[in-house]
C-alpha cells in the first residue's frame, strides 16, 4: 500500500514505462509477481537525478492461470493504485487525476519468459493499450468539438442503442439502472469511435509513437530453451545414425516391469512396451539422477552432507553438486562438467554409499547413475553438454547478469544476440574449436576469456579419445541449439519492432535483460510464506514493496503530516475489510463456478449422446440403394453411424464430417455388400451406442452441409 501511494504519483511525470510479470503456484494456488520499469527521480543518496527504476507491484494470487484472468488482475491492480493516489493529499496537491487508461497509453512494452501464456498476456495487453489510446483521443476530440458537431453522432449512437434493445417499446420497459448501463456503454463506444477517427487523421510518426509496444524475452530463458533444443537434437542423433543410444535409465517401477525384458525381444508385453516408452536415458537424465542423489531439493532425500563431508575428507574441501534437482539456469551443463571432471570420484562415492548400507546394494537411482557413468554414449552426451556450457551458456548468462546489474536495455542487445548465434553456428561448422589440440578459450569461448572450469575442459579433452562419437554428437547439439536460438531470439529479427525502433523508442520501452526480478519476487514470497505462514498477502506485499522500492527515501522527501495520517487511515480501512478471507473465498467460489459449468456441459453432452444413441438404434436396414438419395442432414449422418456400428465395410476416411456425396456412396456400397451376404448385422448393446467420444465432445452441426 505504501508503494502504491509512492509510485502512482510518478506515472504523471514520465513518458513511458514497461511491465514485467511471471507466475508460479504455491500450495496449489496461482500467484503472479509484477514489476513496472520507468525513468523517474531518485530519492535516496546525494544523486537525485532521473534514473531507470524497477518497482515491485506485489505478488498476488489469481483465480486461475489464464491470460484473460492475468490481464483482468493487471487492470484491478492499476485501478487500486489510481484510486489510492487520487484520494491522497499528495495527489490532490499535484492536481493530477490518475486514470488506468492514462497508464495504458504510456505503457510501451512488456518482458517475461518465453512461455505461450506470457506471450498471450502481451497481445491482450497490447489490445488494452490500443483501446486506451482510442479512448484518450476520443475524449480529447469531444473536448475540442462543438456541441453542434457532436449532436448528430450522439443521436446516431442513441438510435443504434435503442435498436439493439429491441426498439422503443422494449427500451421504455427497461429500468433506470439498465438504461444508465446501456447509455454508459454507448458513450464508451462513441468515444472509442471518435478516437479511431482521430487516430486515422494523425501523421505516421504520431501513430507510430502512440502504437509503440514492444515485447522482449528473458535472456536466461533463451539460453535455457536453447540447451533444451540442443539436447533434443543430440538425443535424436543416435537413432538417426543407427548408433546404439545411451543406456536405458528406468525408474524403480518401470525397472521392475522391464527386469525380464530382453533387448530385441519379439515377446514384449504391453506393460513392458509402455515402460520402455516412459523410461528415459542420456546425459540430462544422468545429471538429474546425480542432482537427486547428491543435492536433492528435499533435505530428507539424497546424501547431502554425507556426500559433501566425504568429499571434504577425500579432497580437503567441501563440494556441493549443481542444483539440477531444482530448476536452475545452467545447472545441467555445470553438472555434466562436474561428472566428467570428477568421474572416478563420483564412482568411488557410489561404492562408499553402497557399502555403508546394511544391505550393501545400490538403490535404483544409484544403480542408474552407476550405469550412466560407465556408459560411453552417456558420457558422450555429458561431454557435449559440458562443452556447450563452457563455450556458450556460462559466458552468455554472465554477460546478461552484468547487463542487468548495469541497467542496460535488452532492446539494445540485438547485435550481441546475433553475435552469440554466429558463434554457435561457427562451432557447429568447426567442432575443432572445442575439440582437439588446437582448441583454446580464445577461439572456443563466446567471450574469448578463460574457461569457467579449465579443469573440466581438460578432462573432456583427455576423455575424448574414448568417446568415438563425440564430434558428430557435439555438432548435432550445436545445430539443434542454433535452430532453437533463432526461434527464441525472434524479437530481434531484421525488420521486426526492435530492429526498426529508433533509439528514442528503445529508451521509452526499456526492458531488463533478464526476468530475475519477477522470479526473485516469487522465490522470496514462497520462502517467507514457509517461515511465516500466518502472513496475509497484503502484509507480505507491504513489507516486500517497502524494502525493495526505496519507499522510505520517498516518504522522507515527499511526505507531510497529512500524508502519514492518510496512509494510516487507508491501512486501517484495508485491515478492517478482511481482504484475506475474501481473497480465499473468491478463489473457492471461482473454482466451484467453473466446476458447475463443466459439470453442466458434461451432463448436456451425456444427454446428447443418449439422444444420438437412440436415433442410431432406430435406424432400419436399407435394402434398396435408391432410398439413400432421399436421406439428408441428420438422418443421413445417423444412417452412416448405424452402418459403421453394424460392422459394415465403411472406409475410415468417410465420417459424419464428410461431404454428402462420399457418405451416400459409402452407404450404397455397404447395402450392396450386405445384399450379397458379405457381412451381417451384429448385436450392439445400448451401452456400446453411448461411447466416450460422444461424452467428451459435441458434434458441430453447423458446418455440415448438403452438396
Amino acid at each position: 500500500m505504501f508503494v502504491s501511494y509512492s509510485n502512482s504519483c510518478l506515472t504523471n511525470w514520465f513518458l513511458g514505462m514497461t511491465f514485467g510479470a511471471d507466475g508460479t503456484t504455491h500450495r496449489s494456488i496461482n500467484y503472479n509477481s509484477r514489476h513496472v520499469h520507468y525513468k523517474a527521480q531518485s530519492y535516496s543518496g546525494d544523486d537525485t537525478g532521473t534514473k531507470q527504476h524497477s518497482r515491485l507491484l506485489g505478488v498476488h494470487s489469481s483465480l486461475d492461470g489464464t491470460s484473460e484472468e492475468s490481464v483482468k488482475s493487471w487492470k484491478e491492480l492499476l485501478d487500486g493504485i489510481a484510486e489510492i493516489y487520487n484520494q491522497s493529499p499528495l495527489g490532490k496537491c499535484t492536481g493530477h487525476l490518475l486514470r488506468v487508461i492514462d497508464i495504458f497509453v504510456k505503457l510501451t512494452g512488456m518482458h517475461s519468459d518465453h512461455c505461450a501464456k506470457e506471450k498471450k498476456d502481451f497481445h491482450l495487453m497490447e489490445k488494452e493499450k490500443t483501446l486506451a489510446t482510442y479512448q484518450s483521443l476520443g475524449e480529447d476530440e469531444i473536448l475540442e468539438r462543438s456541441n453542434q458537431e457532436l449532436i448528430p453522432q450522439f443521436e446516431m449512437a442513441s438510435k443504434q442503442m435503442v435498436q439493439e434493445a429491441g426498439g422503443s417499446a422494449n427500451w421504455d420497459k427497461l429500468s433506470d439502472i439498465e438504461k444508465a448501463e446501456r447509455q454508459a456503454k454507448m458513450m464508451e463506444k462513441l468515444v472509442i469511435e471518435l478516437g479511431k477517427e482521430s487516430f486515422a487523421m494523425l501523421s505516421d510518426d504520431e501513430k507510430r509513437a502512440l502504437k509503440l509496444f514492444i515485447w522482449a524475452g528473458c535472456g536466461c530463458h533463451k539460453d535455457l530453451n536453447t540447451v533444451r533444443g540442443g539436447n533434443a537434437a543430440m538425443m535424436a542423433w543416435w537413432g538417426a545414425n543407427g548408433v546404439p543410444p545411451p543406456v536405458l535409465l528406468a525408474n524403480r517401477d518401470n525397472a521392475a516391469v522391464l527386469k525380464d525384458c530382453l533387448p530385441d525381444s519379439d515377446t514384449v508385453t504391453p506393460a513392458q512396451e509402455r515402460a520402455l516408452e516412459k523410461s528415459t536415458r542420456g546425459g540430462v537424465k544422468a545429471t538429474n539422477l546425480a542432482g537427486g542423489i547428491f543435492n536433492n531439493k528435499n533435505d530428507k532425500k539424497g546424501h547431502h552432507d554425507n556426500f559433501r563431508w566425504w568429499w571434504e575428507e577425500k579432497y580437503g574441501k567441501i563440494f556441493t553438486f549443481p542444483d539440477t534437482s531444482n530448476n536452475r539456469f545452467q545447472s545441467h551443463c555445470k553438472a555434466a562438467a562436474a561428472l566428467i571432471q570428477h568421474l572416478s570420484s563420483f564412482i568411488m562415492f557410489l561404492e562408499y554409499a553402497k557399502e555403508k548400507k546394511q544391505v550393501m546394494r545400490f538403490s535404483n537411482m544409484e544403480e542408474n547413475l552407476w550405469k550412466a557413468l560407465h556408459c560411453t554414449a552417456t558420457k558422450t552426451e555429458l561431454a557435449a553438454l559440458a562443452l556447450y556450457g563452457l563455450a556458450i551458456s556460462q559466458p552468455y548468462t554472465k554477460y546478461m547478469r552484468w547487463a542487468h546489474a548495469q541497467n542496460i536495455n535488452m532492446l539494445d542487445l540485438g547485435d550481441y544476440h546475433k553475435l552469440v548465434h554466429g558463434h554457435i553456428k561457427r562451432i557447429a561448422r568447426d567442432p575443432g574449436l572445442l575439440l582437439g589440440p588446437s582448441a583454446t578459450h580464445e577461439t572456443g569461448s563466446l567471450d574469448g576469456k578463460a574457461w569457467a572450469s579449465p579443469e573440466a575442459f581438460a578432462a573432456i579433452q583427455n576423455m575424448a579419445p574414448e568417446l568415438p562419437h563425440l564430434k558428430p554428437v557435439l555438432v548435432a547439439f550445436f545445430k539443434g541449439a542454433s535452430e532453437t536460438w533463432k526461434r527464441f531470439t525472434s524479437e530481434f529479427t531484421p525488420g521486426g519492432l526492435i530492429d526498426e525502433a529508433t533509439q528514442e523508442e528503445k529508451d521509452l520501452a526499456f526492458v531488463p535483460p533478464t526476468n530475475d526480478e519477477e522470479e526473485g519476487a516469487l522465490g522470496a514470497f514462497r520462502i517467507l510464506l514457509r517461515r511465516q505462514p500466518q502472513l496475509s498477502e497484503l502484509q507480505y506485499n507491504a513489507q516486500a514493496m517497502f524494502h525493495q522500492n526505496d519507499t522510505w527515501a520517498f516518504m522522507e522527501k515527499m511526505f507531510h503530516p497529512d500524508d502519514y495520517e492518510f496512509v494510516w487511515r487507508v491501512a486501517r480501512e484495508a485491515d478492517s475489510q478482511k481482504l484475506e478471507p475474501k481473497r480465499r473465498k473468491g478463489i473457492v467460489q471461482h473454482n466451484q463456478a467453473r466446476n458447475n459449468k463443466r459439470r453442466a456441459g458434461q451432463e448436456m453432452r451425456r444427454r446428447n449422446a443418449v439422444q444420438k444413441a437412440n436415433r442410431i438404434a432406430a435406424v432400419k436396414v436399407i435394402e434398396n440403394q435408391e432410398e439413400v438419395k432421399d436421406l439428408k442432414g441428420q438422418q443421413l449422418r445417423d444412417c452412416l453411424a448405424a452402418y459403421k456400428q453394424w460392422g459394415a465395410p465403411i472406409p475410415a476416411s468417410v465420417t459424419t464430417a464428410s461431404r454428402v456425396g462420399p457418405i451416400r456412396e459409402a452407404i450404397r456400397a455397404a447395402i450392396a455388400s450386405y445384399n450379397a451376404g458379405e457381412w451381417r448385422i451384429e448385436g450392439i448393446s445400448e451401452a456400446e451406442l453411448v461411447n466416450e467420444e460422444d461424452l467428451d465432445s459435441e458434434e458441430d452441426d453447423s458446418s455440415w452441409e448438403d452438396d
